[in-house]
């Protein structure tokens, strides 16, 4: 008996964005821009911060168990090495 219908249940989106904050003490608007990106304002217009993080779905946005390792990897690096993500923007 397969119950995940073939698919690996590490990929399967299980958590919302509120849940993955409480289980990573990470704010949930992080986890958004991380996951789906946000425009920011700049002096000359605005600018698209770009998703980090992929997920297989955005609407509502709901994470899998591999998003969440990712996200809390993506904060460790962050805090270890001071990485700074404000370069990665597209136009």
């Amino acid at each position: 008996m397969d119950i995940y219908g073939g698919q690996d249940p590490r990929t399967i989106p299980s958590y919302s964005t509120g849940d993955a904050a409480r289980y990573l003490k990470i704010p949930a608007s992080t986890i958004r821009a991380w996951t789906v990106g946000r425009k920011y304002p700049v002096v000359d217009g605005q600018k698209q911060f770009r998703p980090l993080i992929e997920t297989t779905e955005k609407q509502p946005l709901r994470l899998s168990f591999i998003n969440l390792i990712e996200v809390h990897i993506l904060r460790a690096i962050r805090q270890h090495h001071q990485l700074e993500l404000r370069n990665w923007t597209i136009a």
